[in-house]
């Protein structure tokens, strides 16, 4: 059943995501330090802030197992 707060978050993450990839390659912070600029920067709370870097940091480890997979072959 789909809620009010997936619509929420799926489409923060289509701006969130991009963000958090762009300032994980600046390496300017530790991305566990990343709820905080995501809360500041897209004037979300802390628990949506967390909820969309925590749903990132598992879309970017299942991205980098896929491509590890992948060159295993």
């Amino acid at each position: 059943m789909i809620n009010e707060n997936d619509i929420i978050i799926d489409g923060l993450a289509e701006k969130v995501f991009p963000y958090l990839n762009d300032l994980r390659e600046s390496g300017e912070i530790n991305m566990f330090e990343a709820p905080q600029y995501v809360m500041e920067d897209f004037d979300i709370s802390k628990s949506m802030a967390r909820t969309l870097v925590s749903a990132w940091m598992m879309q970017f480890n299942s991205n980098k197992e896929k491509e590890h997979e992948g060159s295993v072959n």
